[in-house]
């Protein structure tokens, strides 16, 4: 190729490079101009947010304002964490202290149940049960009398429910006055004097804690929250023998079984043969004499029956109650934790919701970035 076409080829290529650059240059300039505003905002700093709390009123730095939303939600989601463990705590502690004393009473219902009292209030109840003419089980309703109400149970349950719905809104309360005194001291450096003319970038934090206030000012939502649990425990008798049952008649079936066959052999040898031997001498009272013999005998009898039974399987069967009341208590503590986990998801989701409210609206927190 010539120099000539050379020298052509370099000048036609340097022509289509300036007017690239020239286009670029001019789209750049349109660019500026129509987003002139924009780019103008994206500099400037963002404007200052007008607060009022607590009767005072305070001009801060945008920044400051994002400082105050994030404040708020961590204090409450801090809180929350906060409550859970508390009411962890107290219902742990209430609750030990509670079985303790259902435990102490388990051997007064082994008592009653290796008597012969027991024994013959088990024999006639199931009969009348058998005939209709009573209603429930009647070993369920003694462990109820002998060992939940013989330590107050349902009175002490109810209390303790209560208990722990007053620390809750005390521990709210706490939480709200340790948040106020947070942003009283992010604030207190930008004070105004006089109430500053309406603003569009505003804080209404009056109504945010009048809005926060009120999610513990009303205490019969807790008085609910457990009281399914609590009612559930009232009738603890019947379910812990049946737990118990699970243990103990497994345990002791088959030696309950052999106990009534032997007793009614051991009753009707013994009764015959005592009563013979005590009345043969009598002559025509020996008929009344061997049947009052024979129902001493057969009550003795009964008595050795239920001694031997209670040395071989007592200890076993308080085991197995005591696995019964361990597990009675592990599902009312779960049953309550459940119901007041639920309380406290409610009324602090219900508290981060308000702050979100209160932040978006002047561009301190995105609908996004609150959630």
């Amino acid at each position: 190729m010539s120099d000539l076409a050379m020298r052509h080829v370099r000048s036609s290529a340097g022509t289509g490079l300036v007017l690239v650059l020239v286009a670029a240059c001019l789209a750049a300039l349109w660019l500026g101009l129509e987003h002139r505003s924009t780019w103008r905002a994206a500099w400037q700093p963002a404007p200052p947010v007008d607060v009022a709390l607590a009767g005072e009123h305070y001009r801060i730095p945008a920044a400051r304002a994002e400082t105050l939303a994030l404040l708020s939600r961590l204090r409450f989601a801090d809180g929350e964490a906060e409550a859970r463990a508390l009411v962890e705590e107290h219902l742990r502690q209430g609750l030990d202290t509670l079985f303790a004393d259902l435990s102490a009473e388990l051997p007064r219902f082994a008592d009653w149940y290796y008597s012969l009292g027991g024994e013959y209030s088990r024999i006639s109840m199931s009969l009348l049960r058998r005939m209709r003419l009573t209603e429930g089980d009647f070993v369920e309703r003694k462990a109820q009398e002998l060992v939940f109400d013989g330590a107050g149970f349902r009175e002490r349950l109810d209390a303790l429910r209560l208990q722990t719905d007053e620390r809750m809104l005390v521990q709210m309360q706490a939480v709200r006055d340790g948040w106020l005194a947070e942003v009283l001291q992010v604030l207190e450096a930008d004070r105004l004097a006089l109430p500053p003319p309406p603003s569009d970038q505003s804080l209404a934090l009056d109504e945010l804690m009048a809005r926060l206030s009120g999610h513990g000012s009303d205490a019969y939502t807790l008085r609910l929250s457990a009281s399914s649990a609590v009612a559930g425990g009232a009738a603890a008798g019947p379910l812990l023998w049946r737990l118990a049952s699970r243990r103990a008649l497994v345990m002791s079936g088959q030696g309950i079984a052999a106990r009534g066959a032997a007793r009614g052999a051991a009753r009707a040898g013994a009764a015959a043969g005592g009563g013979a031997a005590i009345c043969a001498p009598t002559g025509p009272g020996a008929l009344a004499c061997a049947l009052a013999a024979g129902g001493a005998t057969w009550l003795a009898t009964d008595w050795a029956l239920l001694r031997v039974d209670e040395a071989l399987n007592r200890e076993e069967f308080l085991l197995a109650l005591q696995a019964g009341l361990d597990e009675l208590r592990c599902e009312l503590e779960s049953d309550l934790l459940a119901a007041y986990d639920g309380v406290l998801e409610q009324r602090y989701g219900a508290m981060q919701q308000d702050i979100r409210r209160t932040f978006v609206p002047v561009g301190v927190l995105s609908p996004e970035a609150s959630q």
